[in-house]
């Protein structure tokens, strides 16, 4: 190599150093993050990865805020938080985005109740999750950092009347996260939905306004559900619960190009480690459950097969009361059929 090269080289590391890391205190942009999860639950720990691989890259460039427990925004917030500038960053579920992006919806149908997770990957880190996160950006006037997070399978949890059979969910008052599909399927299986938001779930639970809830396992350990009186699981996997990252477009925007491959690249790193940490925290959460008295029921294939094909007899009126694109809707029911999915 020549000594010019060397000596160019040598300009252009300095040069990016210095984009990078030599930010003087005083002009540290604010980067807050808002989650509405509580500190030790694993979508606050993949954030806490993509926290401490963006200081690796940007240095003191960030001061970096994340606020969790809904102390800033609650997830069903945190769209029109995200277009007022209220807020830099956050992770929202896809379940509290279809008022948004009505396409957000796609996983909640009946189409995909009781789908594997590695045929859900498939089917969503494809074409059809590029279609929804260039909707998302357009709609939300966000910037979506890359694959989408993990919480895992959801299912149907109870207090006090044990679900063995469908037919026990009739006249049961269960609470959703949010979500028009979530709703809906709950009525259609015969029950009452309740919408109450996360941080208000134990409360709500210990007061007896709801019968059940829809969640995780990982989400019922980290909010210590089975202290506010859930005895019982159903194990029907109604859902497979993913997080979107956003950022603010003119945020993420405004950046010098380095800084947006740092942005991407630790966001990669962190939602790549956080996916096996989210399977590893569902399996290890009703471990501990199970251990602490938790009674589980699983139904069976074909009980779950029943289900689905009853659920999708609404499948038609929903996604239009939804208001979603049925070519989108078709790709993915196609996609499904092709990975074996019975209907």
């Amino acid at each position: 190599m020549s000594s010019l090269s060397v000596k160019l080289m040598t300009a252009s590391f300095a040069v990016l150093a210095s984009a990078l890391v030599a930010t003087p205190a005083s002009a540290q942009e604010k980067l807050r993050i808002a989650l509405d999860t509580n500190p030790v639950h694993v979508r606050n720990k993949g954030v806490e990865i993509f926290v401490e691989e963006l200081k690796k890259r940007t240095g003191n460039r960030f001061a970096i805020e994340v606020y969790p427990s809904g102390q800033l925004f609650r997830d069903r917030d945190v769209p029109r938080a995200l277009r007022q500038d209220a807020v830099e960053m956050a992770v929202p579920g896809t379940w509290q985005l279809d008022s948004a992006e009505p396409n957000a919806a796609l996983q909640s149908l009946p189409m995909f109740y009781g789908v594997e997770e590695a045929t859900v990957h498939k089917v969503m880190d494809g074409k059809l999750g590029q279609f929804l996160n260039k909707k998302f950006e357009e709609r939300m006037r966000v910037k979506i950092l890359g694959k989408w997070m993990d919480l895992g399978f959801q299912n149907t949890y109870t207090i006090n009347k044990e679900i063995k059979t469908y037919a026990d969910m009739k006249g049961m008052k269960i609470r959703y996260p949010g979500g028009t599909a979530n709703a809906q399927r709950i009525t259609t299986l015969g029950a009452t939905a309740l919408l109450v938001p996360w941080p208000d779930v134990p409360l709500a639970m210990s007061q007896g306004v709801m019968d059940g809830l829809l969640t995780t396992y990982e989400s019922s350990f980290s909010s210590k559900l089975m202290d506010s009186g859930m005895k019982y699981s159903f194990e029907d996997r109604n859902q497979f619960n993913q997080y979107v990252p956003m950022m603010r477009a003119n945020f993420f925007n405004k950046q010098p190009k380095e800084v947006q491959q740092a942005i991407l690249e630790s966001w990669d790193i962190a939602a790549t480690q956080e996916r096996k940490n989210a399977a590893a925290a569902q399996l290890k959460a009703k471990e501990v459950l199970v251990k602490a008295g938790l009674k589980v029921v699983i139904p069976t294939p074909e009980q779950v097969l029943g289900a689905r094909r009853e659920l999708m007899k609404i499948q038609p009126e929903l996604v239009k009361s939804i208001k979603m694109d049925n070519d989108v809707v078709e790709e993915a029911l196609k996609n499904l059929k092709e990975a074996g999915v019975a209907f």
